[in-house]
């Protein structure tokens, strides 16, 4: 989640409770994964449909304005990939593009995945409390 969280970073995170905005920091466990439990990005609502196109992500047929990702591309390559989420579907998305294992791999998942919002950062105190 470079450049947004850094291996070390605390977090407070707060259990879904509704249903959460795109853009926020999720917490998710993902089967089927070396370590199960996921930090990423919501990008994806359910009945999106998401295309990554020359290095850009489109949602909804109009680009999305991505300022956490601090100037890194929205996706690395020029291949055209696209996706339609279903009606209880999420789309996460790492803020490192380039390192991320994120849908892009494994793909929506379900909103009973999605465990947490992680909100703030308390740690280190330098870097900011608001992961938004």
């Amino acid at each position: 989640m470079t450049p947004t969280l850094d291996d070390g970073d605390i977090l407070l995170v707060r259990a879904v409770l509704k249903p959460v905005a795109r853009g926020t920091v999720v917490i998710a466990d993902v089967p089927g994964l070396e370590s199960n439990i996921q930090v990423k990005r919501l990008v994806g609502l359910p009945c999106d449909r998401i295309v990554f196109e020359d290095s850009m992500l489109f949602i909804n047929g109009a680009i999305h304005s991505e300022p956490y990702l601090s100037g890194l591309p929205h996706t690395v390559g020029l291949e055209r990939m696209e996706w339609n989420l279903g009606s209880n579907e999420y789309f996460l998305l790492g803020d490192n593009r380039s390192r991320s294992v994120d849908s892009r791999r494994y793909g929506p998942v379900q909103v009973e995945a999605i465990l947490a919002n992680a909100r703030w950062r308390l740690w280190p105190l330098k870097r900011g409390f608001r992961l938004e």
